[in-house]
């Protein structure tokens, strides 16, 4: 562009948006390339509609318009575009902005049985309105505002079910935002506090229930002063579950670097 550089941005999360804005100001050429069919990243796709309403999303995505920000949909790195190909293409810097996609695991057998799923994958599902089938009895591990947003999320649709945070440390030490907790305890749903998954309770493929063990906080505290819990011997207890949402934190997926130097 004749003021400035021509921008290419993967992503269009909050990061690549608000990148995007910036950028475009400062007189650059802006194309953002998503693998999603819409923008926002965890906020425009994952984040539930009674937090976030549509309408409020949309008002930063027609500014990014107003601005001349070219976003291209249904476009993923390492698939549908390569590093090598926009410097080729004339973009002179790639901003990365891709998030953290993928869910992390517990580590234990049977997390592949139909009943266990990602916490991401179950809210842009919900999102998108087309929810995955739950079942009456809902448990979430997690502790932070992806696992309330869970939370909430499973209570409107388990059609007065019972939906579980289940969490290894107690209520005070949730990282979570403060408003959100009380929120569940309003909602009707249950904190499981100090209990440690130990076991998925699977039948014929299909997730049954969790198997955890109690915990308890003693004077120890850990680097960030928070008492550190400690298991207690003999002490499992089986909590029946049809559906178990895993939200202990995500990590970035960058596999499309192919080799490029970053």
């Amino acid at each position: 562009s004749p003021t400035g550089f021509n921008m290419g941005i993967i992503g269009a999360g909050h990061g690549g948006m608000a990148a995007a804005s910036e950028l475009a100001q400062a007189g650059c050429a802006v194309e953002i390339f998503e693998m999603h069919p819409y923008a926002g990243g965890m906020v425009g796709g994952a984040i539930p509609e009674f937090r976030l309403p549509q309408a409020v999303f949309n008002r930063d995505l027609e500014r990014l318009e107003q601005l001349g920000v070219k976003i291209h949909y249904n476009v993923k790195a390492g698939r549908d575009i390569h590093l090598s190909q926009l410097h080729s293409d004339g973009f002179d810097r790639v901003v990365i902005m891709v998030g953290a996609q993928l869910g992390k695991k517990l580590g234990l057998e049977g997390e592949d049985s139909e009943g266990v799923m990602d916490a991401l994958y179950f809210l842009r599902g919900a999102r998108e309105g087309q929810p995955a089938a739950i079942g009456k009895h809902v448990g979430i591990i997690g502790a932070g505002d992806t696992a309330m947003d869970c939370a909430r999320t499973a209570w409107r649709l388990s059609n007065n079910g019972r939906v579980s945070v289940i969490y290894r440390r107690t209520i005070e030490q949730m990282p979570a935002d403060r408003e959100e907790v009380a929120l569940l305890a309003e909602e009707g749903i249950e904190v499981v506090e100090l209990a440690k998954p130990q076991q998925l309770l699977v039948e014929d493929g299909k997730l049954r229930g969790l198997l955890c063990r109690s915990m308890e906080l003693r004077d120890e505290r850990d680097a960030s002063g928070r008492k550190i819990p400690f298991e207690v011997p003999d002490s499992e207890f089986e909590i029946p579950l049809d559906t178990l949402i895993l939200a202990i934190s995500q990590h970035a997926i960058l596999d499309f670097f192919d080799e490029e130097p970053i």
